[in-house]
């Protein structure tokens, strides 16, 4: 209950922020009259643009190939062979888009590889938050949490009543599905009503996501302790958000796309991590006063 506090603590502020800005846009609309047609032809354009998980237009493509003059490749050797496949990809019309957010999503696995073999701190399975993390880029930070609580929600009640029906498994999954998207259902409409989100652009594929996302934290919820799941929904959430971060740095996704072959340097890398066989850090940091003590 208190991570739901904290997600729509979030969400409200992120919601009154987004609506400050509104307000000092209207008040100088009035006054001249082609003013209003501009602000509103101004506003769709730049929605779109935020969703790096869509194929760019053609004017982003000129842009990215226009970015390519950072570093131009003329001849092909072993040390370029990455940025050349991905800059001739691009011009061929292969969705840049696309190609930063593939060359990114190796990054996102070995951060939580990290965070769980040498940090020590438990969460979902590695698919969890890297599916998370890239479906808060596709609707945005606000509409992902308001799905997800719904999803959350929706999930949790009809565990709680479907427990005592006693039906076959997949009937109840079916009954279960129903609840989640009433809820999700729900949570749209109500939304879109206070003004909360614009919904017009969240397709079905990210509220799948969710949907699993959910299910399986209510399947831990069920299995384990509400210490253990609060302490592993947390982090699991935590990750999606760190991924969310680094997929939307403009910064990663220049240099990704510009210096593709950074990506091999993640294979010493992961073998390092897989090679760790110290203490985590959380253990470490549990056994520290035993550890002065044995050293005394």
């Amino acid at each position: 209950m208190a991570l739901l506090g904290v997600l729509l603590f979030v969400i409200f502020s992120q919601s009154a922020l987004a609506q400050a800005p509104r307000r000092g846009v209207v008040s100088p609309t009035p006054s001249p009259t082609p003013s209003p047609p501009v602000t509103m032809a101004a506003t769709p354009s730049a929605t779109v643009k935020e969703d790096i998980t869509q194929p760019e237009e053609e004017v982003a493509r000129e842009e990215f190939i226009r970015l390519f003059s950072r570093r131009e490749i003329t001849n092909l050797n072993f040390f370029n062979a990455g940025g050349y496949i991905v800059q001739s990809a691009v011009r061929s019309g292969v969705p840049a888009n696309t190609i930063i957010l593939i060359l990114l999503l190796p990054f996102l696995a070995t951060l939580f590889a990290f965070v769980r073999h040498v940090v020590g701190l438990p969460s979902l399975e590695m698919f969890v938050p890297i599916a998370l993390s890239v479906t808060l880029v596709s609707t945005g930070f606000t509409a992902g949490a308001v799905l997800l609580l719904a999803i959350l929600f929706g999930s949790t009640i009809a565990r709680v009543i479907l427990k005592r029906v006693r039906i076959m498994q997949f009937p109840k999954m079916a009954l279960s599905i129903l609840v989640v998207a009433v809820s999700v259902f729900a949570a749209l409409t109500i939304s879109a009503e206070l003004g909360m989100l614009s919904v017009k652009q969240i397709s079905i594929f990210p509220i799948l996501i969710l949907i699993l996302i959910g299910e399986k934290v209510v399947s831990l919820q069920l299995t384990r302790s509400f210490r253990e799941t609060f302490l592993v929904t947390t982090v699991t959430l935590f990750l999606g958000l760190v991924g969310f971060a680094l997929l939307s740095w403009h910064v990663a996704r220049q240099a990704v796309i510009l210096y593709p072959e950074v990506v091999l340097l993640l294979i010493p890398l992961n073998v390092m991590i897989g090679r760790y066989f110290g203490l985590r850090l959380t253990e470490f940091l549990r056994f520290y006063t035993l550890y002065r003590h044995a050293r005394k």
